[in-house]
């Protein structure tokens, strides 16, 4: 399997070949010749016979003096490796829906070793491979649009653009409304229908609207918590709504996860001289470590462990570490005069 994956994988990588120019440090023309192609680079046949005309400069005490001088024309060719078209990134994986046709040959895929195999459409088309027509439209070239009012439309590449009427409506375009219903005069957020078992027409509320006396009105999810406890919702149309976790929470509004800052980074605390402690959902303070004084401005600064008996009378002290002083060093004592 390993195998077949490599063959697989380099069968997808083209070469190109190209050609990199340079040239020598130019020099004296009586000298050029001497000097020669950085490694890897051989002259150019003219070049063997023909220096090019460059400019050198010799600095004086004065001044910088410019001289004509020659250099010779080097040259490399080079093979870059790349995907070949119709694939992309570093593994040149096959672009959607095939690389012999990208995106079904109706939009232009990122390829390439720096790609990421996405298609951009061309007009009317959508999908990842270009596949469909965008919402309202339809016909192989995706140019025509639905014309539907109140019906679905026959819609994509495969679709006519034929109307299927709500009940209620009739016309090419749906655009009609029956005698009956018209007589019904239904309210707002409400659609006359033909009851099923009776076959009566009645006016009933649209989805996600339900009749509250004579009205329609929009379903509120909001109202039978469909959010985490720790989740604020808001209902953004019928029957519909978002969640969104409270401060200090994180998650999808369904599910809200109390945030610990002692998690990230340590809650902004020193490693060397606090420890972080959760104080709930979001909040958090350090505390300095044992041999550490807590600074006016929140910070830890390293306690003076130093003491009266901690070094000799003519000796110094200092605090190396919590709790810990540096080896005493003895000072000279000044000497006194007669």
């Amino acid at each position: 399997m390993k195998d077949t994956f490599l063959f697989f994988f380099f069968q997808n990588i083209c070469s190109n070949s190209t050609v990199l120019r340079t040239r020598t440090i130019c020099h004296s023309c009586t000298i050029s010749q001497l000097f020669l192609c950085p490694p890897g680079f051989k002259p150019t046949p003219r070049s063997n016979s023909v220096c090019l005309f460059c400019r050198y400069y010799i600095n004086t005490p004065s001044m910088k003096l410019p001289l004509s001088g020659c250099s010779k024309e080097c040259y490399k060719e080079v093979e870059i490796k790349s995907c070949c078209p119709g694939y992309w990134g570093p593994d040149c994986i096959e672009c959607p829906d095939q690389a012999a046709r990208p995106c079904s040959g109706r939009g232009v895929c990122s390829a390439g070793l720096g790609g990421n195999g996405t298609c951009s459409c061309q007009e009317g088309f959508a999908g990842t491979a270009c596949e469909d027509c965008t919402p309202g439209r339809y016909s192989p070239t995706c140019s025509s649009v639905c014309s539907c009012v109140h019906g679905l439309c026959a819609s994509g590449i495969v679709g006519d653009g034929r109307c299927t009427c709500f009940s209620g409506y009739t016309g090419p375009n749906c655009d009609q409304e029956l005698p009956e219903c018209a007589a019904l005069s239904c309210q707002q957020n409400s659609r006359c229908i033909e009851e099923a078992l009776t076959g009566r027409l009645v006016c009933q509320c649209l989805p996600g609207y339900q009749r509250a006396g004579s009205e329609c009105l929009s379903i509120n999810p909001c109202l039978q918590r469909v959010c985490h406890a720790q989740a604020s919702c808001v209902h953004t149309g019928p029957n519909q709504h978002l969640c969104t976790c409270n401060e200090g929470y994180s998650g999808d509004g369904r599910v809200c996860m109390a945030i610990d800052p002692c998690q990230t980074d340590r809650g902004g605390c020193s490693a060397e001289s606090a420890r972080c402690v959760y104080n709930g959902p979001g909040r958090s303070h350090c505390e300095c470590l044992s041999g550490f004084d807590t600074l006016s401005g929140g910070g830890c600064s390293l306690k003076n462990s130093c003491t009266p008996d901690s070094c000799h009378r003519n000796a110094n002290c200092s605090t190396v570490g919590p709790g810990q002083v540096e080896s005493c060093k003895h000072v000279r004592a000044r000497s006194k005069k007669n």
